[in-house]
């Protein structure tokens, strides 16, 4: 199968901007402003739907940040201040361990507008990956990076059960800070093997898909020990990855080729991914062709609406054109 989803969250639409700046300034009341997001929702969705995508988000528009509906929800987390967002000129709130964390309530199904979700197409859930989180978080209890890893993992395990109850057949865990800056050469076996313990405690007893999308550094880092990962896809930023290092490797498992550059507002021409794309599977696939997802390379909020919404157009249009090819 070849198919085509969006990688995370998407930009708000001009007029829902506006009106959370006239909330802001006290113009507008908190009906007319949850109106707006139930219609900026419908629009997003309504673009994924038309274009074609084979899983489809409700937009994520009421994230602040990829780890914020955590941060503000866990008992034993604090939101602490503003940091860089990676290289971007984009930034999250740090979380603040201050003591045990506890998981009270449903977290990410409880700001999903499930209502607004299509019935007959397939829905797709972000979370951001235990690595990720701990890496970005500033730990003040008495606890290592390791044991709030596999603390949050189980937490993580939980809001997957929990969004698979809802409906949601495929679970994206965003973790950029795993390819982001290399891993220190003495550590690195020892740090990827870590995370795939801390993976198996996160989607132990799951049974909905799983890809574990990497953004923002080259991929290539991380393998072998990635191949093993126990996630049925890997997700891979083409815009920061060695492409022939990654060609050396074979693949037994299904990718997420981040094929479209959500960090620039150029619009990519159809017929030069195809080429590209291409020539990536047939390296990789060497015995068998597994499951391929075309999709952007990281979250399209960089962009303003309406390019993002052109670039899930080209999304849908290279898959397209690679199911027939590969029919």
């Amino acid at each position: 199968m070849i198919g085509c989803y969006a990688t995370g969250v998407f930009p708000r639409p001009r007029r829902l901007i506006g009106k959370t700046r006239a909330y802001e300034r006290g113009r507008i009341n908190g009906k007319e402003l949850e109106e707006s997001f139930a219609k900026a929702t419908e629009t997003v969705i309504n673009a994924q739907v038309s274009t074609g995508l084979d899983y489809v988000t409700d937009g994520m528009l009421r994230w602040q940040d990829l780890l914020r509906p955590f941060t503000e929800s866990l008992k034993g987390i604090e939101v602490g201040s503003l940091a860089r967002w990676f290289n971007n000129n984009t930034f999250y709130r740090k979380p603040i361990i201050t003591d045990h964390v506890k998981r009270e309530k449903d977290i990410v199904k409880s700001i999903m507008c499930l209502e607004k979700l299509p019935k007959n197409i397939s829905w797709k859930a972000i979370l951001p990956a235990p690595y990720t989180f701990a890496s970005l978080s500033e730990n003040q209890y008495d606890k290592d990076k390791t044991e709030f890893m596999f603390e949050f993992a189980g937490i993580i395990n939980k809001e997957i059960r929990s969004l698979t109850q809802a409906g949601f057949s495929y679970i994206q865990l965003s973790d950029p800070a795993l390819v982001y800056e290399p891993l220190a050469t003495k550590s690195r076996e020892d740090e990827l093997s870590l995370v795939k313990n801390v993976l198996e405690m996160a989607v132990k007893g799951t049974s909905v898909k799983i890809c574990l999308q990497t953004f923002f550094g080259d991929f290539s880092k991380i393998l072998p020990e990635a191949l093993d990962f126990p996630v049925d896809h890997l997700g891979i930023d083409l815009y920061e990855t060695d492409l022939e290092k990654l060609k050396e490797h074979s693949f037994e498992k299904g990718i997420a080729l981040g094929l479209i550059d959500s960090r620039s507002s150029l619009i990519e021409k159809t017929d030069e991914l195809i080429g590209v794309t291409k020539e990536i599977i047939e390296s990789v696939y060497r015995s068998r062709m597994e499951e391929v997802f075309i999709c952007p390379n990281c979250d399209l909020d960089f962009l303003p609406w309406e390019r993002a919404e052109k670039k899930i157009e080209v999304v849908s249009s290279v898959a397209n054109h690679l199911k027939e090819e590969f029919s």
